[in-house]
């Protein structure tokens, strides 16, 4: 029976051998985050570590480092949170695990309702912190937006203060001429009342200077307006005079032919002209001639008797009056008429010897062709 009770004792004592080698590891590790969770407790005390400072002069020149800067600075804070978290997550489980022999605490133990008072305390913890997330998140749309309705109003007040600049470097420029001025014309202060009185004689007689000047400018002016109306009616006279003078020239020149400067023997001519020309017309049956260019007829021949349509004789001279080179007949559509082999020939010959008649003639054997 002994030898059956002493195995039972030896795995019993291994058993509590372990559980304290736990415990002191777990006092250990307990100490080591109870340092931890101190030194980022007053870590604050820091604050004025040379390491922990920002190169602001760095961020003034390059502006987009501030952007960077701040991600990682969120990135590590993030990080740092989760750390805290944990640890305190573990202090908090391993104080309520063990007895603290300092306070003299014991392991605390939870019912099933003072946990789920506790879930109930989490979860409005929870929602406070949801709810403050939220009103950071606004107040920083906020922030963004009137930073963004600060931009325009920034830019216009940053450029009232570069005119301002220049401006006043200007004025300070203007300041200096003046002064530079006054030196070397030896003027220094104000005017006294004797100097400002001479100075108002010299513009008075300047004035009145100029006042007789106009005057007599004017008077001037109104003289020359004399002249002027004077020299336009005189120019009047003379065009009456010069269109009596031409009348009476035009009148003498048609005085010196006969009749009084008709040429009877050329209008003789001119009848007798234009009664052939009309019956030659009528004899070859042309009912239009026109002239479009000063090298160009046109002859429109009435068609003869059961025959549909007339037809254009278009001659073209190589210059007014002069010899035909070129001949085209057109039908009634303007449309070229084809000739015939003994009609082309015929108006090769006519275009030869530059007769027209004989094109008219060769018009007319198209229509019996």
């Amino acid at each position: 029976m002994a030898a059956a009770v002493e195995p039972d004792d030896a795995a019993v004592q291994a058993a509590v051998t372990r559980a304290r080698a736990l415990m002191e590891a777990q006092a250990h590790d307990a100490s080591s985050v109870q340092t931890l969770k101190e030194r980022m407790l007053h870590i604050h005390d820091d604050a004025d570590d040379p390491e922990l400072q920002l190169d602001w002069d760095l961020y003034r020149e390059v502006p987009a480092t501030m952007e960077q800067e701040e991600a990682l600075l969120l990135d590590y804070f993030r990080k740092l949170k989760f750390i805290y978290l944990e640890l305190e997550t573990k202090l908090r489980f391993l104080a309520d695990l063990q007895d603290d022999p300092e306070t003299g605490q014991e392991p605390q133990i939870l019912s099933t309702a003072d946990v789920t008072q506790r879930e109930q305390e989490c979860k409005r913890v929870k929602q406070q912190l949801v709810e403050a997330k939220t009103r950071v998140r606004d107040l920083r749309a906020e922030i963004d937006g009137t930073a963004d309705a600060l931009a325009a109003p920034w830019a216009a007040v940053e450029r009232g203060t570069s005119e301002a600049h220049v401006l006043l470097s200007e004025i300070t420029d203007m300041e200096l001429e003046l002064a530079k001025i006054k030196a070397a014309e030896g003027t220094h202060g104000a005017l006294t009342t004797a100097e400002a009185e001479a100075v108002c004689d010299e513009q008075i007689l300047a004035m009145q200077t100029l006042d007789d000047e106009t005057t007599r400018t004017v008077q001037e002016m109104e003289q020359a307006k004399r002249e002027l109306n004077e020299a336009l009616r005189a120019l009047e006279r003379l065009k009456a005079e010069r269109s009596a003078a031409e009348k009476r020239a035009n009148e003498a020149k048609l005085g010196m032919g006969r009749d009084s400067g008709r040429d009877w023997e050329l209008e003789r001519l001119c009848t007798k002209h234009a009664t052939m020309l009309e019956t030659l017309q009528a004899a070859l049956g042309i009912t239009r001639l026109a002239a479009p260019t000063a090298r160009d007829l046109h002859i429109t021949l009435a068609p003869p008797a059961g025959e549909d349509g007339h037809r254009t004789l278009q001659l073209r001279f190589d210059e007014p009056g002069g010899a035909l080179v070129d001949v085209q007949l057109l039908d009634a559509a303007q449309a070229p008429v084809a000739l015939s082999e003994s009609v082309e020939r015929y108006c090769r010959e006519a275009l030869h010897t530059n007769h027209a008649a004989a094109l008219v003639q060769a018009v007319w054997c198209t229509y019996v062709a």
